[in-house]
């Protein structure tokens, strides 16, 4: 937001010098924003209504780029990694004390969420089955790092091995902290909110059809809230953090 403001500022100094109207300047700066964003909206429901989704053309617009901080490249790669972990023991690949001491040696203990401690501490079947979803959140973190190529629709689960090995956080003998520090730049944000955008629609169809009993056919409920969760820390979606997000629709 501070970006933000200091570019409009910057824009209203510049006018200032060539003798015009800084009102009239900061309302076209909004007004292009929020056509960008209706633009968004209008994308979206076209493809929704091409794939046979129910609509609710009453819900609101995301926010725009220039109220969007994305997270940085570094905080989605150590997000990604310590998930890897996580999912890991979920998947049998770890005990809960093999994934702590693993992040301890690499000094990566204090990038656990309090709920991931706690699963790492006590790993039921429950948690286990819970975090096993989050391979859904690793893809599509991993396609804002520009790793995965194409956030595909959502109409079944990921694979994570179809990532590259070398483009994975966890590989033996590897420190994952260089696998985080690889990364400088991550997807634009207009790339990132076409995609929130998307998801956030989606997902309004998805909860509508089950709170009216009916089965969604048309696209996969569960990755859908995986990937709506993970896009929403993205763009520090009510500046909640991993624990807290919600999907809002």
């Amino acid at each position: 937001m501070k970006k933000v403001i200091y570019t409009i500022a910057i824009i209203s100094i510049a006018f200032n010098l060539l003798g015009q109207n800084n009102d009239n300047m900061i309302g076209l700066f909004k007004k292009e924003n929020k056509e960008d964003n209706a633009l968004r909206k209008k994308r979206s429901e076209k493809l929704l209504k091409s794939k046979g989704l129910k609509i609710n053309y009453n819900l609101p617009l995301v926010e725009s780029e220039s109220e969007t901080t994305i997270r940085t490249a570094k905080e989605i790669a150590e997000r990604v990694t310590v998930l890897a972990v996580t999912n890991m023991v979920a998947f049998g690949g770890f005990t809960g004390e093999e994934a702590i001491d693993y992040l301890k040696k690499y000094n990566l203990f204090n990038k656990l969420t309090p709920k991931e401690r706690e699963f790492l501490n006590n790993p039921t079947d429950k948690r286990k089955n819970e975090e096993s979803w989050k391979c859904e959140c690793i893809w599509t973190l991993m396609w804002a790092l520009k790793v995965v190529p194409e956030l595909d629709f959502p109409t079944e689960t990921c694979d994570l091995n179809n990532i590259d090995i070398k483009n994975y956080p966890l590989v033996q003998g590897k420190d994952p902290n260089d696998y985080i520090n690889r990364f400088s730049e991550t997807r634009t944000k207009s790339e990132i909110l076409d995609a929130v955008d998307l998801y956030y629609r989606i997902d309004w169809a998805c909860v509508d059809a089950r709170i009216n009993n009916r089965e969604m056919e048309i696209v996969h409920s569960g990755v859908v809230y995986e990937r709506h969760y993970a896009l929403n820390w993205l763009v520090n979606y009510s500046d909640q953090e991993w624990d807290d997000i919600t999907c809002d629709t």
